[in-house]
């Protein structure tokens, strides 16, 4: 029996609505250790790090411009990355702008308008604050002002990413010199106040020196800080910037190449789109290195696609390379050099096994030295960053010198040789001790997907959806992320989703909820959030945890208003049990913290902060004021629902206690909770529920809470 009609036996008997734990006995896995791979807590960066392994894997067709150009050419180190290991973040470390980039940020640097009031500030202060958006060229503004002002002599000097402003002191700053400082979020919240900016001024005037900091920050600067800080508002000209760099990065001889790239159809079109400075700095840099003039842009990088796909076919046919080496570099590129390693050597034992050798594979010791092996696959290594479940360490991390390399290797494999070996280990990979390393092999199997999805859907994506496995089944998932945007598969990985949703398999449902979530939302939000909230109907405990991440995954996608403004729209008609798994998906994301990766947002609860923006709105457009006032409803209806349904109660007073608790720790959204509370309360059920929680914790002999006696000062004054 094929693994297609296996699969469609076990949808055929699988149960509906069944308990979780209970269908089909063996190698199920509880609710509570699933929980432990979604973590809320976790669900922003999950997200963060499976969209960039998507992006790896994006097919020529699907590519922005930006990404076709760095994939079909050679990518080199960027300039103005600053290497800032060691030392204490206590103790100021620092890195010198060098000549050379000196002389590169004044060739590229395209003056924005409040550049000329950043340097008034400066230079009457000694200390300014530039904040502003991401991608709004703030630390770009702050490199040159600083620069402007430096003392004959002096220097430009970038501090430690995230020193502590309070670290500074006269003796360590230089005179004549100018200091230029990203600062943390916790240096926003604690640091960046007037007493802490005032002390700073006297300090570097005393010096004659000067500091920049820059602030990821959009929203106003607090009062007492006013006198130091600029807001940074609005990009660089684009084509101006894109000029200015290509005239720096082309010969002297071939300046007039820059006329010739601006006038190209695909820049123009690029260049309408307004991408940010950095990747308009990138860009450059490969045009200049790739484009040559005689052709156009798209002539010339196919040129380059032909070179990569030539070495691709070199390194698989020479049977003297690593190739099983080179393979694992082209599916786990930008992992750890021992983690790739440990992948290879996996691959060449399965590899070894599939040619009827027995015994295990001979490892030779100490025969090549691990430079040779990667320089003969065209691999490098540099220092980065990896993520840990005892957090983020420095790792030596692999990955090929050309990019395009990978996916030319992955297609010449899988249409030139039997890929069946690959298959067998990608698959055994989903089930690896390292998540990062189970995310990555799912999505290079929806990488496999894009040449053959037939294939790999019914040997692998279909019995991966039955699977008992939580594993196998967000695996499944999370292969699905590269076909939905691919326009070729795109319709057919939808429909594949559609049918897991439409079955009776309880496990097809989780895999269909995770699908929606993990894969679709992010191309097609509005299809994902519907698909969800088709799902809710269920008494299956399994299915409604996979709903539940479901929605959280779609909510840090970006989409939390679309998420919240469903969940109000359907709770006005949802019955149990759909009523109870939308209030449980409620306070999942209610555990969520943080918004949109700023850094003034990192201990508020994601939905407290949606619920204190949307309240104090000043939008013009009278539209944006209504959808704001609509959030703020639906925010309430949810809550109050919560506390009042039997199956999410003493959940919600769990999470609601939580919430009080962190408002104790930090007091930043306090009053935005209380302003929540005060609007929980309708009638007299919920007084006397509020008030009993809040009293608890009020007197609470260990740790009475200072937030819950101000409600409870509020409720007393209701009574």
């Amino acid at each position: 029996m094929s693994p297609a009609d296996r699969a469609e036996a076990a949808d055929q008997s699988g149960s509906d609505d069944a308990p979780s734990g209970e269908p089909g006995g063996t190698g199920d896995v509880s609710d509570a250790s699933l929980d432990d791979h979604f973590e809320p807590g976790e669900m922003h960066r999950l997200r963060s790090e499976l969209d960039s392994d998507v992006g790896r894997f994006d097919s020529t067709g699907s590519m922005t411009f930006r990404r076709r150009v760095k994939a079909e050419s050679i990518v080199g180190g960027d300039q103005f990355i600053l290497n800032m290991s060691g030392g204490s973040p206590r103790r100021p470390s620092w890195y010198c702008l060098t000549s050379a980039e000196q002389l590169e940020m004044e060739q590229v640097y395209v003056r924005p308008s409040c550049a000329e009031a950043a340097e008034r500030t400066l230079r009457r202060h000694h200390v300014l604050v530039l904040r502003g958006p991401r991608h709004s060229g703030r630390r770009f503004l702050a490199t040159a002002i600083a620069v402007t002002v430096a003392q004959p002599g002096g220097q430009c000097r970038f501090l430690h990413p995230g020193t502590d402003p309070d670290a500074l002191v006269a003796d360590e700053v230089k005179p004549g010199c100018a200091y230029v400082l990203t600062a943390s979020a916790e240096t926003v919240e604690r640091a960046l106040t007037g007493f802490a900016l005032a002390r700073l001024s006297r300090v570097f005037a005393d010096r004659r020196a000067y500091l920049v900091l820059t602030v990821d920050d959009a929203s106003a600067a607090p009062a007492d800080t006013a006198a130091w800080t600029v807001p940074v508002d609005e990009r660089p000209e684009g084509i101006r910037l894109l000029r200015n760099h290509l005239l720096y990065r082309l010969p002297r001889d071939r300046g007039a190449h820059a006329d010739v790239l601006l006038g190209d159809e695909e820049v123009i079109e690029w260049l309408a789109t307004r991408p940010v400075p950095t990747e308009i700095a990138q860009t450059a840099r490969e045009l200049a290195r790739t484009a040559d003039g005689s052709v156009t842009v798209s002539a010339c990088m196919a040129q380059v696609a032909v070179r990569i796909r030539q070495d691709a076919v070199d390194l698989l046919k020479n049977d003297e390379l690593p190739r099983e080496l080179a393979l694992a570099v082209a599916f786990f590129g930008g992992f750890p050099y021992a983690t790739v390693n440990r992948l290879a050597h996996r691959l060449a034992d399965i590899v070894h096994r599939a040619m009827a050798h027995e015994g295990a594979r001979p490892r030779p010791f100490l025969d090549v030295t691990r430079s040779k092996r990667l320089d003969a696959v065209r691999a490098v290594t540099y220092t980065g960053t990896v993520y840990t479940r005892y957090g983020s360490s420095p790792a030596e991390i692999v990955d090929f010198s050309a990019r395009g390399l990978a996916s030319e290797l992955i297609d010449v494999m899988w249409t030139d040789y039997d890929g069946s070996e690959i298959l067998v280990w990608l698959s055994g990979l989903v089930h690896d001790s390292d998540a990062a390393v189970r995310r990555r092999a799912a999505v290079c199997v929806g990488r496999l997907s894009l040449l053959s999805f037939a294939e790999i859907a019914e040997e692998v994506l279909q019995p991966w959806s039955l699977s008992p496995d939580h594993r196998e089944r967000a695996a499944a998932a999370i292969a699905l992320s590269v076909a939905v945007g691919h326009p070729a598969v795109a319709a057919h990985a939808l429909g594949l989703v559609e049918s897991w949703s439409a079955a009776p398999n309880r496990y097809r449902r989780m895999t269909a909820a995770l699908a929606w979530g993990l894969a679709v939302s992010p191309v097609h939000p509005v299809a994902a959030t519907q698909g969800l909230g088709r799902l809710l109907d269920t008494r299956d405990t399994g299915v409604a945890w996979a709903i539940r991440v479901g929605l959280s995954a779609v909510f840090t996608s970006g989409l939390s208003s679309l998420v919240l403004e469903a969940m109000g729209t359907w709770l006005a008609d949802a019955k149990d049990p759909a009523r109870g798994q939308l209030l449980g998906a409620f306070l999942r994301i209610c555990r969520l913290h943080g918004a949109d990766e700023r850094p003034d947002a990192v201990k508020w609860p994601s939905v407290l902060w949606l619920f204190e923006r949307c309240g104090r709105t000043d939008e013009a457009d009278e539209e944006a004021r209504r959808d704001a006032a609509e959030i703020d409803e639906h925010v309430i209806d949810l809550w109050r629902a919560a506390l009042a349904h039997q199956t999410t109660r003493r959940e919600a007073l769990v999470d609601l206690g939580s919430w009080i608790r962190q408002a104790d720790r930090y007091g930043e959204f306090r009053e935005a909770l209380l302003d929540l509370l005060d609007e929980l309360i309708v009638d007299e059920s919920d007084f006397r529920r509020l008030d009993h929680h809040l009293r608890r914790l009020a007197h609470e002999p260990s740790a009475p809470s200072y937030t819950a006696q101000l409600a409870l000062a509020e409720l007393d004054a209701l009574r």
